[in-house]
């Protein structure tokens, strides 16, 4: 949930921060329902992707990791895993939809 959290308030500053904080018990749950794929350094989670089948709800990376290939690692495996990857990005979080317009298989 740190880096849900986290995530969230790096990546959509347009959205106010209660909206993030309202909706953390409605996530909880559906992350533990999703299927998850872990990126850890040790023991630490550096990294996380929920998938509700095809879709990506969400990919978290630790601020202190960013910028070091983890997400874009992460999104190889799951391209080479899945034929087929789903996500809807806030056309605001410019870096986000431009991370993965740069990943040709996403649609």
């Amino acid at each position: 949930m740190r880096l849900w959290w986290q995530g969230n308030l790096q990546a959509h500053q347009f959205i106010h921060a209660e909206y993030w904080k309202s909706n953390a018990p409605l996530v909880r749950p559906l992350i533990q329902q999703s299927t998850l794929w872990v990126v850890r350094e040790g023991a630490t989670v550096i990294a996380f992707c929920g998938l509700q089948q095809d879709f990506i709800a969400g990919l978290f990376v630790d601020e202190k990791h960013r910028g070091r290939g983890v997400g874009t690692a992460l999104m190889a495996k799951l391209q080479a895993t899945y034929s087929k990857l789903r996500l809807t990005v806030y056309q605001k979080n410019i870096r986000v939809a431009q991370f993965y317009k740069n990943l040709s298989s996403i649609c």
